[in-house]
């Protein structure tokens, strides 16, 4: 499937393992407690999830009697499945077909709409399972039905997703009682956008377990993936916490835990409790702030602006904070960061012949009358601080020898990365204690912010509160201030 396909439409198929996998997960295994149970998928694609039901059915239905018409019956009554794209929804019966008639039935009526799941509402309240593998695209990507996603509540906020919506519309389709069970990314546990759907899950407590399946990516066309589990019953207070072993394509249950535990600051954590505690404890610390953490520059034209520049003047010493590696930097700011006049700039020929040169690219069609600031950096970010003692950070990484902690002189830059900016004097040396450790590893890794290659990524406030935390709990150390059982955070786990 072609990567334009995957960005539009979002149509990302499930290999088979994990079919098992989540129908084993939501409870629809061989028993006869499927037989004459709702199942739907409502973007079944060529029916991954289908084929293995209607096997599952067939199998636990003639364990117990051979009618297969009675059996036939029941395929066309209690398998659900919705399907917009016509080619493929062909693929799905044609598929469907020869799991049937395997077991002798043929002509089967499935009752697999082909059309838009946005619309269909025949299946609402009816279902006793919800499960797939639902689209994964933005919504600002939609090549259609923009308007309908969002009126959705769970599509409400700016950058949405469409798994989110249709994670609502099967919530909307499940009976009482019933359980849904989706592969989807994980983002929703603690975006911008999943917030309307965290706030309902709050409210109902449908969430009964999640499956987290860390830097295993089964799909090559997206982002890090989970599976979660939702019951619609009261009183759900335990949610199950799982991971994924993907070399025994087994699911391993880590600890059972509360909402309470999980919900840190509107956002879901999933870890072990000793862990979650902690984890909690940093993200709600209301500590002594000695550093502060910011992003660096952002000119939005680093080969203009960074790098082999063919002049001194107006330059300065840059550092990549993803790197560690020093260049020079076209820095068309005072001591102060306030924008320099383009005539005065522009005085050295030097200059105004390399900005001539450049020019086009800075304006990007706009006119030099219109735009003032066409030859300053896109974002005033880092711009004040150039002139301060800070330290450099990248923002990706897997292991204590990944770490760039570099120092940063008063009169130097930082870009592609953050910097630490010491409200009193923290030394290179504090920092280094604090930072280039496992537990700094292990908090990190809590945050499940996964990237290629094992690696993590975090911003500027999840380093910040932990710095701060940590330098409060040494000056509280050394003022003999505080139990000796919060000193060491992962002392026990790591």
């Amino acid at each position: 499937m072609g990567s334009r396909q995957i960005k539009h439409n979002g149509q990302v198929f499930t290999p088979g393992y994990l079919v098992i996998s989540i129908l084993d997960y939501c409870g629809y295994v061989e028993s006869p407690y499927i037989l004459r149970k709702h199942i739907i998928d409502n973007s079944c694609g060529d029916g991954a999830f289908l084929c293995e039901i209607v096997l599952r059915y067939c199998r636990t239905f003639l364990k117990y009697s051979n009618e297969t018409q009675l059996l036939k019956k029941e395929l066309q009554e209690y398998i659900h499945g919705i399907e917009i794209d016509s080619e493929i929804y062909g693929k799905c019966i044609e598929n469907l077909n020869h799991i049937s008639s395997q077991f002798g039935i043929t002509d089967v009526a499935w009752d697999i709409v082909r059309g838009n799941a946005l619309k269909e509402r025949k299946y609402d309240g009816k279902m006793d399972f919800v499960v797939g593998n639902p689209p994964y695209v933005r919504v600002h990507n939609l090549e259609s039905d923009y308007i309908d996603v969002k009126r959705f509540t769970f599509a409400s906020g700016g950058m949405t997703d469409l798994f989110l919506v249709f994670f609502e519309l099967g919530f909307r389709m499940l009976a009482a009682g019933g359980t849904l069970c989706y592969i989807t990314p994980s983002s929703w546990l603690n975006s911008l956008a999943g917030e309307n759907m965290r706030n309902e899950i709050i409210y109902n407590k449908y969430l009964t377990g999640v499956v987290d399946l860390g830097h295993f990516q089964p799909f090559k066309a997206t982002t890090y993936t989970m599976i979660s589990r939702f019951e619609k019953r009261e009183n759900n207070n335990r949610i199950e916490y799982d991971v994924y072993d993907s070399q025994k394509n087994h699911i391993c249950c880590i600890d059972f835990l509360s909402y309470d535990e999980i919900n840190i600051r509107n956002k879901f954590y999933f870890s072990n409790r000793k862990e979650l505690d902690l984890l909690k404890r940093i993200r709600y610390s209301n500590v002594k702030q000695y550093i502060r953490v910011k992003n660096g520059f952002a000119t939005l034209y680093d080969e203009i602006f960074i790098g082999n520049i063919p002049f001194d003047k107006y330059t300065i010493p840059v550092v990549k904070a993803s790197t560690g590696k020093w260049s020079r930097a076209f820095f068309p700011y005072d001591k102060e960061g306030n924008p320099l006049s383009y005539e005065q700039i522009s005085s050295d020929k030097n200059v105004c012949a390399y900005l001539d040169n450049n020019a086009e690219k800075l304006l990007k069609g706009r006119k030099k009358e219109e735009t003032p600031g066409w030859f300053l950096y896109g974002r005033a970010q880092a711009l004040k601080d150039v002139c301060k003692e800070k330290y450099a950070i990248n923002t990706c990484i897997k292991d204590i020898n990944s770490i760039k902690l570099t120092e940063v002189p008063p009169g130097s830059g930082v870009y592609s990365g953050l910097y630490i900016l010491p409200n009193e004097h923290i030394s290179y040396t504090q920092l280094e204690k604090i930072i280039r450790n496992e537990e700094f590893i292990r908090y990190i890794s809590l945050l499940k912010n996964y990237k290629n290659g094992g690696y993590y990524t975090f911003n500027s406030k999840d380093i910040e509160l932990y710095i701060n935390y940590k330098i409060n709990l040494d000056y509280a150390r050394r003022d003999n201030n505080i139990p000796s059982r919060q000193l060491d955070l992962f002392k026990s786990i790591v």
